[in-house]
């Protein structure tokens, strides 16, 4: 089955049966479990949304106040006197005959250019919220990639210990039968059974830090609690970039295009001299169109008029609004500033951590890992034959597994920093 059709074959199953994707193991190489993890992440959706509502308030804006219809001074009853007299005539039929009443329409019309200054001001609300879900996503993802990371360093450090525990295992069986036969102190046995419970119990922790990182993984996949995560290929060698190639200016250059709070920081700049200049449009008063008609009520029987009305800026000029508008203008220059300093660190802090952790890596010998190997099983078979003692036996285990520990903590560390560099510059500098 192809990887392709692996992830189609997940996310099937994942939708389905938890007891059938119980029975089934599905490996994934990374590219393949961030593609899961972008379509079903529920907090990715969640603010996509806010994306359309952001949409949404553009079009409201867009739209003119309603006019406002009234009709009044309608009178239920006619008086006694005039009750059989004709005093004013029906508008058709009998409706209308000795009626009196009043209909009013008022339109509301925004002066100064409100609505297209409301219009320029959500528009910049839809470019914010599309940066907030690029921030979110950004956040989520170095969240996702590092437990990932954690989680094949885990999975490789754990089968370093089954297969060292496997090996104690079949020493244990072969030595048992000599110890009944005479051939070999208890206490040696026993020692080597200690170191054996020593392994099974690192193990045990190590299961356990395996299900909480997955867990966490699942939760960010929204995927079954009862799946099982694993890897389709030995990530033991990170890909790495060159340190010629990795210049701290060129670095910032494309932080500053690519971090998305840098560019709310942008943004926040000019939402706030939007709402300034909206804010003061907000002095001139607006003006309403009034047209009516009253019946029966004066010496026109029929009566049509047309008016205005608007509000006199004697009391609220709205001083306060603008003043307000004012200080948020001076509070987003500095936010930008300030962002724009904090990218600056961050990205320079992070550059030096990736180097050293990679400089680290590079003092390692490539062939290190297998001569090692090699070691160990000279070693074990040495042990075999009773050719070095149980104590040198397991003093070189236990360095091996210290330096095995190492050797994949390095690697873990390169991508580490790696994610951590090109979370700092906004993109996947580092592949």
């Amino acid at each position: 089955m192809s990887n392709i059709n692996n992830v189609i074959f997940f996310l099937i199953f994942s939708l389905t049966s938890s007891f059938v994707l119980a029975q089934e193991i599905v490996r994934l190489n990374k590219e393949e479990w961030e593609t899961v993890f972008l379509q079903n992440n529920l907090a990715l959706l969640i603010e996509q949304l806010e994306i359309n509502k952001s949409e949404a308030e553009i079009i409201q804006a867009k739209v003119w106040p309603n006019p406002t219809l009234s009709i009044e001074d309608v009178n239920l009853w006619r008086p006694r006197s005039i009750k059989d007299e004709e005093v004013i005539p029906p508008m058709f039929g009998d409706f209308g005959r000795n009626q009196q009443f009043a209909i009013g329409i008022e339109q509301l019309i925004l002066t100064a250019g409100k609505r297209k200054k409301l219009i320029a001001l959500k528009e910049v609300e839809v470019q914010q919220s599309k940066y907030y879900f690029e921030e979110l996503l950004r956040n989520l993802k170095i969240e996702f990639r590092l437990l990932l990371n954690e989680l094949d360093y885990l999975q490789n450090y754990l089968l370093v210990y089954q297969n060292q525990l496997s090996s104690i295992n079949q020493l244990l069986q072969s030595y048992k039968l000599q110890v009944e036969r005479g051939f070999m102190s208890k206490g040696e046995y026993v020692r080597l059974k200690a170191s054996a419970l020593s392994i099974q119990n690192e193990i045990n922790h190590l299961n356990n830090e395996i299900e909480e990182v997955s867990h966490e993984l699942k939760l960010l996949m929204n995927l079954p609690m009862d799946s099982e995560l694993q890897f389709a290929e030995d990530g033991t060698q990170p890909h790495i970039r060159e340190l010629v190639d990795l210049d701290v200016s060129t670095l910032l250059q494309l932080a500053f295009q690519h971090r998305p709070e840098h560019e709310l920081s942008q943004l926040g700049e000019i939402y706030a001299e939007r709402s300034l200049i909206l804010e003061k449009a907000e002095r001139y008063p607006d003006l309403s169109i009034l047209a009516n008609y009253n019946r029966g009520d004066g010496p026109y029987t029929n009566f049509v008029g047309f008016g205005i009305s608007v509000d006199l800026p004697v009391f609220d000029k709205n001083k306060g609004g603008i003043q307000i508008a004012e200080i948020e203008q001076q509070q987003a220059k500095l936010n930008h500033e300030f962002t724009t300093n904090t990218i600056e660190k961050e990205v320079s802090l992070a550059l030096i951590k990736y180097k050293k952790a990679l400089a680290f890596y590079d003092q390692i010998d490539r062939d290190y890992e297998g001569d090692l190997d090699q070691i160990l099983s000279a070693y074990t078979k040495n042990f075999k034959d009773r050719n070095i003692s149980l104590l040198e036996y397991l003093d070189f285990l236990e360095a091996y597994l210290e330096n095995t520990e190492v050797l994949l903590q390095s690697v873990s560390e390169v991508r580490k920093k790696a994610e951590e560099l090109n979370f700092t510059i906004g993109k996947d500098y580092i592949k």
